[in-house]
């Protein structure tokens, strides 16, 4: 039971990793290039929820397909450790539940979630995680707040 408690545990870790990477080096890394298929994070949901204080009630389908797909990609996990697969896919759950909720009420994100609330209005360089800022304290890259 532990066992299975502590393999679930690190696939909610690889989630945040893979969320961490995912956002840093292909949705701000190649999102950068205006023909490149993560552009729309740095075009839309950027410049929406800049211009209206953080609220984006927009669903992206790139992000929706592509949770999926990672998840897909993933699968041997859970023939070869089904509790790092499950915590991965509750982290892929959470993201989607916790980051449409964020965008959607931008009080509550910017006091219990303020990673996130920096990354967009403050400085969209650093605060990489949404759910949790766990790979960004790791890394050095976590905004502070002021």
């Amino acid at each position: 039971m532990i066992h299975n408690i502590a393999l679930f545990m690190i696939g909610l870790m690889l989630g945040n990793a893979l969320e961490y990477g995912v956002h840093k080096y292909l949705f701000h890394g190649l999102g950068k290039k205006k023909k490149s298929i993560f552009s729309f994070h740095l075009r839309d949901h950027h410049l929406v929820s800049r211009a209206n204080q953080f609220v984006d009630k927009r669903l992206s389908k790139i992000e929706l397909i592509g949770g999926p797909i990672l998840l897909l990609l993933h699968l041997p996990l859970l023939f070869l450790a089904p509790a790092i697969y499950f915590g991965m896919a509750a982290y892929a759950i959470a993201f989607f539940v916790v980051h449409n909720y964020q965008h959607r009420h931008p009080e509550f994100t910017k006091k219990y979630f303020p990673w996130h609330w920096n990354h967009h209005m403050k400085n969209q360089n650093k605060s990489w995680g949404v759910v949790l800022p766990l790979m960004d304290i790791l890394t050095g890259t976590l905004e502070k707040d002021s």
